[in-house]
């Protein structure tokens, strides 16, 4: 017993077991939170690359340093955070990797990635959740506001669609593999 709050921050051993193969289910929700976010961040960069994607603001973002650095700056920090949605499922999740200086090799406690991931999912929950409201209400006629599909024809729209919905599944699918490291790191 004896955790003390301290330790939530530490390498030094960590209750529950590492090593122990992640469950079927929780691998499945991993990869779903790490793929779900790629395809819209592949409609931004062909958007700025100058793909005709029907986004009337797209020459803001790539006419100006500042426009190409947002939109890079944005996929980088999407990619990255889906990328760790991984480390609930494989071994880099449970211990620091050896080449990491000072702290390399040592455990991860199940508190400190549960905690940080839980805090991205919830992240998530209000971005995704706002922007999902904002835009079918909009869309719908519901309210007026901004609309990223304004002047967009319907292929164009259609795109749109599928490059973000899939983005709709990304804090469910952390939640449950959050769920899943947190039951299979458990002491024994």
């Amino acid at each position: 017993m004896g955790f003390r709050i301290k330790n939530l921050f530490s390498f030094a051993s960590p209750p529950g077991s590492t090593g122990r193969a992640p469950q079927r289910w929780a691998k499945a929700a991993c990869w779903t939170a790490f793929l779900s976010p790629l395809p819209s961040a592949c409609w931004r960069i062909a958007m700025l690359a100058g793909a005709d994607t029907g986004f009337a603001e797209a020459a803001l973002y790539r006419s100006n340093a500042s426009g190409v650095v947002y939109v890079l700056c944005l996929e980088a920090l999407q990619v990255g955070a889906a990328a760790l949605s991984l480390g609930l499922c494989y071994g880099w999740g449970e211990k620091v990797p050896r080449w990491v200086p000072r702290v390399g090799g040592k455990a991860i406690h199940r508190r400190l990635a549960t905690t940080v991931g839980g805090a991205g999912a919830l992240c998530l929950y209000v971005i995704v959740g706002a922007y999902t409201v904002r835009i079918v209400g909009v869309s719908t006629g519901a309210w007026d506001g901004w609309n990223p599909m304004t002047g967009m024809n319907p292929g164009q729209r259609a795109a749109l669609i599928a490059a973000y919905t899939p983005a709709i599944a990304w804090p469910i699918a952390l939640t449950a593999g959050l769920v899943g490291y947190w039951r299979r790191r458990a002491p024994e």
